[in-house]
């Protein structure tokens, strides 16, 4: 055991320093803003920490894949909320125990520092009402690069979609929602699953997916105008191109191509669109990290190939809020759940039948913080 933890130990510290060899200046400032976030918010994080950590409703750490960091969370909401959501605020409970809507969610971190915990505050949300959430970890950069991650994410869907019934949701339910890189893995997983079609080898197929739904999502890192604002972003495009796979010095440029959802709509759409669930694109018209032209730009691209798509955008909004911020203010300033729920149960104004949640923090601790966020 501890041979183990001592080897995990090496591997992070000896990840961190190949990572710190790419990394410019800015990013030390990005870091110290992100250190006086958290700080402000600290309360609220520990809050969730302990959520996490001693809820029982949650199964952690369950092993998917045989690479490293293939681990997912379930988050399986009891009986009682579940009856709760049938209820609907005041009606009468259904007698015959209902199977439950199932999320896979992938969670973001610009490919270096995604972690399936960073899911926990909306799975926590979700539970309330009665939905499962299955939150899937991956190979970050410079452990893997895109290929890696989205093998990861492909072998983490297949586990939740095949372990969806066992844990009582209903395989005729299941949503794929990604946020930020995490949105742009979950939908090159989906369409690499519809370009396979009924391949009866494959342990899932992308009509077992209901609905997918990107949050703040890249989906054209092939985009020059997207490589040079990440760039001045402080994600220097020679990492961007190891990522991405097209080689530090982008000697293979093609990868880009190949690493895009909306170069891969352009080439598998139209034949595949019969097997595709429906889209839903949500993103904060304030986000300097994902621009919002990614949605907007990938949603004609996902309707001229037949593929159902509706947009969200939140304005005054940025990377963090819908995610973070907004959830901590309570429920009555959590717009993207009710956008989510709504997507889910096909039933609008359902956040507002539950009790109004408190605040995790004052309201100007969150605003300073939205000041000094860096993402």
């Amino acid at each position: 055991m501890i041979g183990r933890v001592m080897r995990n130990v090496l591997l992070i510290f000896r990840l961190l320093f190949k990572l710190l060899t790419f990394l410019r200046l800015n990013w030390i400032a990005k870091f110290l803003r992100l250190l006086l976030f958290s700080a402000l918010l600290l309360p609220a994080f520990i809050r969730i920490g302990w959520f996490y950590v001693t809820d029982g409703r949650i199964k952690r750490g369950i092993k998917y894949g045989k690479n490293a960091r293939n681990f997912l969370d379930v988050y399986v909401p009891s009986d009682e909320e579940d009856e709760d959501v049938e209820e609907g605020g005041g009606g009468e409970t259904k007698q015959k125990k209902q199977l439950k809507p199932v999320v896979i969610f992938v969670t973001g971190g610009v490919w270096i520092i995604g972690y399936r915990v960073w899911g926990a505050l909306l799975a926590k949300s979700l539970l309330e009402f009665g939905v499962i959430t299955i939150c899937i970890d991956y190979r970050n950069f410079p452990q893997g690069v895109c290929g890696d991650m989205v093998e990861d994410v492909a072998n983490g869907i297949g586990y939740a979609v095949n372990a969806a019934k066992s844990l009582g949701g209903d395989p005729r339910k299941i949503n794929l929602i990604g946020q930020s890189a995490g949105a742009h893995l979950a939908a090159l997983s989906l369409l690499k699953q519809a370009s396979l079609r009924d391949d009866l080898k494959e342990t899932w197929h992308a009509k077992d997916i209901i609905g997918f739904v990107g949050i703040s999502g890249i989906y054209h890192p092939e985009s020059e105008e997207l490589i040079a604002h990440f760039d001045r972003q402080g994600l220097h495009r020679k990492i961007f191109f190891s990522i991405m796979e097209a080689g530090f010095s982008g000697r293979h440029i093609e990868a880009l191509g190949r690493n895009s959802p909306s170069e891969m709509v352009k080439l598998i759409g139209v034949e595949c669109a019969h097997v595709l669930p429906r889209f839903l694109l949500i993103h904060g018209e304030k986000d300097v990290s994902a621009p919002t032209r990614e949605s907007r730009n990938f949603a004609p691209t996902l309707s001229n190939a037949g593929i159902s798509v509706m947009e969200k955008y939140y304005k005054s909004k940025g990377h963090v809020e819908p995610f973070i911020l907004d959830p901590i203010l309570g429920r009555s300033e959590d717009v993207l759940l009710e956008d989510l729920l709504t997507f889910i149960f096909r039933r609008e104004g359902l956040s507002k039948t539950f009790k109004r949640q408190p605040l995790m923090r004052p309201r100007f601790i969150v605003e300073l913080a939205k000041r000094v966020v860096p993402f």
